[in-house]
């Protein structure tokens, strides 16, 4: 723990320019910016970084094609605008990628008005993807309950994970006037109006040391829970946040599928997706409006329930329970106004973000957004910060592919993938990994890709995972029997009995 203890000391010996709150991907790709910038940056998270929503995305750089059946033109012009130069600058990172749409027979989403859309959408993207047209036959076709002709569209999609891309940016910026920081919470604090400073108590959960953060402006990137730290710290804001609960299951990928599908349907003229990654098919995601984000971030049965129903409407083979390797679920923050008091579809709200300055004191909130258009956030908090605070180091070139870091990362297997995963070792050393959640979800995709989280249908890599928090632990047995052990309980309550329930 002494590299940890070392960092914690630092963040007390020095004033910082700026603090995030929360290691998201618009927390994350606003630090980079602004350590880039020249800003003395320091970065919170309560849990681990990408440890919300951004660890459950459809990975999808996209500029959002069915925001346009609520005419929302400026969203979709920004987050293609977006899209594209993510494409264009971040080449190791984002790639085109063609999606198949297969419509419904009749109305909104049937053919001919879907592929006008799509027309409309490559015109609205300034003609910088590919011009849609129309395929009669694919080779995901033997899979379908309906046959019909698919329409081909392009878009953006993550080489690797969303959790990853999070990471990327978190991780290139270190040093003692540049800290990124996980598992260590905003407890509270108050501004200094003679200092002109910030003075922000946070609590280390790793080694269970309270902090004092001195900083001359505060951005809270806190996504979901953005609401409840502004309230903890008696910010007002003309905005809020609604949550719409998105939940996929991880199929056993066929080797037929190769291309995301797009699958219309008909309630709510809403789609669902079959996103091949790796071993596995993401399947989903459910749209459903919560109140509770600890709820909302619970997979349920009848979340299941409904996804295996609209499998079993459009795919002739029905999958097995044992089927199911994965479970992801995300809460998608969505910015409204603080009078909205509507029972609106979650699909028929704006996903564009907003960024709000205090008129008060040197606080910046962000509300709603999405992984495509996190650059373009962040530009528009910088250019806030700005008003509050000038940079006092060297500004950098900013690193649009893997870093030197990244680059040197060494691999290994892990038992049931034929693709190496960067060492724990590693990402101990490099990408503060403290738990066995931390590795197996965020710094590699074993959870997602192999049954129960890593565990094996069987507990059949069990030992395998004791030999990893052994590595944590530092050889310590007592301590890495009970790592695995709570591991092990989280994949039973939120794995295997929600199953046991279909």
């Amino acid at each position: 723990m002494s590299r940890r203890d070392d960092t914690i000391s630092a963040v007390g010996d020095g004033d910082f320019d700026v603090a995030i709150i929360g290691g998201g991907i618009n927390g994350a790709c606003l630090y980079d910016l602004l350590c880039r910038k020249g800003y003395r940056t320091i970065l919170l998270d309560k849990g681990d970084f990408a440890g919300g929503t951004s660890q459950a995305s459809a990975m999808m750089i996209w500029g959002g094609l069915l925001y346009l059946k609520n005419m929302d033109i400026p969203s979709v012009f920004g987050f293609s605008r977006s899209r594209d130069q993510m494409i264009r600058n971040m080449t190791d990172w984002v790639s085109p990628c063609r999606f198949r749409f297969l419509p419904t027979q009749k109305g909104l989403l049937s053919k001919i008005p879907i592929l006008s859309a799509m027309y409309l959408y490559w015109v609205i993207g300034c003609f910088n993807r590919k011009r849609p047209s129309i395929e009669a036959r694919f080779p995901e076709q033997k899979h379908l309950v309906r046959p019909c002709d698919s329409l081909l569209f392009e878009e953006g999609m993550l080489h690797f994970s969303d959790c990853r891309f999070v990471l990327h940016w978190l991780t290139q910026n270190r040093s003692p006037q540049q800290l990124a920081i996980n598992y260590c919470e905003l407890m509270d604090g108050d501004y200094n109006k003679k200092e002109h400073l910030w003075h922000l108590r946070a609590c280390d959960r790793i080694i269970k040391r309270e902090v004092e953060i001195c900083a001359k402006a505060v951005v809270n990137c806190g996504g979901v829970w953005t609401d409840r730290i502004n309230d903890s710290m008696n910010i007002q804001s003309p905005f809020k946040h609604v949550f719409s609960k998105g939940v996929f299951v991880g199929l056993q990928r066929p080797d037929e599928d190769a291309t995301p599908l797009i699958f219309a349907q008909k309630e709510h003229n809403d789609v669902i997706l079959s996103i091949p990654w790796g071993p596995v098919s993401l399947w989903g995601p459910t749209e459903e409006t919560v109140i509770d984000i600890e709820k909302g971030f619970k997979v349920t049965a009848d979340d299941i329930r409904f996804l295996l129903e609209q499998y079993q409407h459009h795919m002739a083979t029905v999958p097995d329970i044992d089927d199911i390797v994965s479970l992801r679920c995300g809460i998608r923050p969505l910015a409204v106004k603080k009078d909205y008091h509507k029972d609106s579809y979650p699909l028929d709200l704006s996903r564009n973000f907003k960024v709000v300055a205090d008129t008060d004191v040197p606080w910046i909130s962000v509300y709603g957004g999405k992984i495509t258009g996190c650059d373009q956030a962040a530009g528009v908090v910088a250019g806030k910060v700005k008003t509050f605070v000038s940079p006092q180091v060297r500004q950098t070139d900013p690193v649009m592919g893997p870093s030197r870091l990244e680059q040197s990362c060494p691999t290994t297997n892990f038992p049931g993938l034929t693709k190496q995963v960067p060492t724990l070792e590693w990402c101990m050393e490099h990408e503060h990994c403290y738990t066995l959640a931390d590795y197996l979800r965020r710094r590699t995709n074993i959870a997602q890709w192999v049954q129960r989280e890593g565990l094996g249908k069987h507990d059949e890599y069990k030992d395998h995972l004791l030999s990893l928090s052994l590595t944590l632990t530092d050889g310590d047995v007592e301590a890495a029997e009970k790592e695995l052990k709570t591991y092990s309980k989280k994949v039973t309550t939120g794995f295997d009995r929600i199953l046991e329930q279909i």
